[in-house]
């Protein structure tokens, strides 16, 4: 069950006002005994180095070895007890602290001969310090104990010396701490008690206030909000009328609006969610349209021992500018392609798909890569008012001798791996993309591959590839990647690379199409290779 705003607000001032006591009840405490701490620090000092200046120190090595008092010993004693009522002490005495217990010279309260050679035990605590100050050691100038007969008590000491400036014994005094609980308790239950009484009157005064001119306004406007959603079926309109002459009524009044532009858009909704779903099945239509002009079934050529090929496509929208494309110009020569159409969405996959049939074409015509995208350059510069254009790396090999030609406009530059070697780009100087200028030349580039060698092709998605910090994947994080198992087939290298890139970006957004391509050349098989 939910709570009320105003019994929310009450349970959390209650709260903070007890935080709030605690607080101040802390500090009242810590102030209060710090102030009666340090009184007894200056008194039980002043105490024990006067009563321990008056003390004869051989006269105790002489007590110890006699156990017999004296008019001097008397006369310490009387001086113990007046000391002990001057400075409202709740115990004064000269005692020697040995390994075990504690052996009293003077005390007040006994004669002198009960008291020279008696012995008891530490009190809780005080053993270490009272050991460390015997030894003439600097220590704290009180030592809070936990005595059984007196309670929590704080002792000061002094020591003793004799004539040859040897510690004998040690001057104490011991004060009841009683008076600091009794005195903190008495102050903690006076403000406790004046906090409780002004947190009930502040609490009634605010509820009272709050209920009238809070609570019942919002409940009303609350009910008002519940029918809203019923109205919205109806003719009639909401119209406020709440007039507390504050939030409230504006809030009402924008409830008022509210209903009004809320039918008219739920009206437009309707027409824009069905046009949302005719553009998306379009779409959804388009990307089947496009994945299913890419080469995608795998193994591609099955019969064919020359070689092993792989390519792959991540759109970074549902319709993509990237394209790959491989097939066989004849029974001996193979075409690969690479091309990134400028721009994304539903442009760029229509100039892709223009793009791809006319390399094709004049591939298949006969033409070598520089000749056929010199016509596919020309052939899309007519009409071409959106400025579109397409970076492209066309490739030829002779699948007989492993002899090719590539032309590369304005792509990213391939990778090879000799057999046995590593994944190393190849540069080159690169022509203009396709469809920027006229009367563009495109250069050819000779290269050869021998058994065992990889081609690996890729769009600019792959080394800019963004993880969420903006840092780019480049070439050598592909490279990288690459040569981690560079034994492996086509589709497992391209697996490899994407993982990489999967794990570099970790979950950020896509701004790019994807596409790599691998091509593995085996050679024209031997009899015994066929054979198998």
């Amino acid at each position: 069950m939910k709570k009320s705003i105003y019994k929310k607000f009450i349970v959390r001032l209650i709260l903070s006002t007890v935080v709030v006591s605690i607080c101040i009840f802390a500090v009242i405490a810590i102030n209060f005994n710090k102030n009666v701490v340090g009184k007894y620090e200056y008194v039980g000092e002043a105490l024990t180095t006067t009563l321990a200046g008056d003390i004869d120190g051989d006269k105790i090595e002489e007590y110890l070895r006699t156990g017999k008092p004296d008019e001097y010993y008397d006369s310490v004693l009387q001086n113990i007890d007046n000391c002990t009522k001057n400075f409202k002490a709740l115990y004064v005495y000269v005692a020697i602290p040995t390994e075990d217990n504690v052996l009293y010279i003077w005390s007040n309260g006994f004669t002198g001969e009960e008291t020279i050679g008696y012995t008891t035990d530490y009190s809780q605590g005080g053993k270490e310090w009272m050991q460390d100050k015997f030894k003439g050691k600097k220590v704290k100038t009180l030592c809070y104990v936990s005595d059984k007969e007196f309670g929590y008590i704080a002792t000061a000491a002094t020591p003793i010396r004799n004539s040859k400036g040897e510690i004998v014994a040690l001057a104490l005094a011991d004060f009841s701490l009683k008076e600091i609980r009794v005195a903190v308790a008495k102050i903690i239950w006076a403000v406790l008690s004046y906090v409780i009484v002004l947190m009930l009157v502040y609490t009634l005064v605010f509820y009272h206030y709050f209920n009238r001119h809070i609570v019942t306004p919002m409940n009303k406007l609350i009910n008002v909000s519940k029918d809203l959603t019923d109205r919205l079926d109806k003719d009639t309109m909401y119209v406020s009328d709440i007039h507390t002459g504050d939030e409230l009524e504006v809030l009402s009044k924008a409830f008022e609006k509210m209903n009004k532009e809320l039918r008219e858009y739920i009206k437009d909704n309707i027409s824009i969610t069905a046009e949302k779903e005719r553009i998306g099945a379009e779409l959804n239509m388009a990307a089947s349209i496009q994945e299913n002009q890419l080469p995608n079934v795998f193994p591609a050529f099955p019969d064919r021992k020359e070689f092993d090929i792989y390519a792959f496509m991540k759109p970074a929208k549902t319709v993509g500018g990237d394209f790959y494309d491989f097939f066989m110009v004849d029974d001996t020569h193979m075409a690969l392609v690479m091309a990134d159409v400028s721009g994304k969405g539903i442009p760029a996959s229509l100039f892709m798909m223009i793009s791809k049939i006319l390399i094709k074409n004049h591939v298949q015509a006969g033409e070598d890569p520089g000749q056929a995208l010199g016509n596919v350059n020309r052939q899309l510069l007519e009409n071409n008012k959106e400025r579109q254009f397409v970076t492209v790396w066309l490739a030829i090999v002779d699948l007989t001798t492993g002899k090719g030609i590539a032309t590369n406009a304005g792509h990213e530059h391939p990778v090879i791996c000799r057999k046995g070697g590593e994944y190393e780009l190849v540069e080159y100087k690169h022509s203009p993309p396709v469809a920027t200028l006229k009367k563009t030349i495109f250069k050819n580039h000779e290269f050869e591959l021998h058994p065992g060698d990889k081609l690996f092709v890729y769009t600019d998605g792959v080394p800019e590839a963004t993880n969420k910090n903006d840092k780019l994947y480049g070439t050598d994080r592909m490279l990288s990647a690459l040569n981690k198992e560079n034994d492996d087939n086509p589709k497992k290298t391209i697996e490899i690379v994407m993982n990489s890139i999967y794990a570099f970006i970790n979950g950020a957004e896509q701004f790019d199409d994807i596409t790599m391509l691998c091509f593995e050349y085996f050679g024209i098989p031997t009899n015994e290779e066929e054979d198998k």
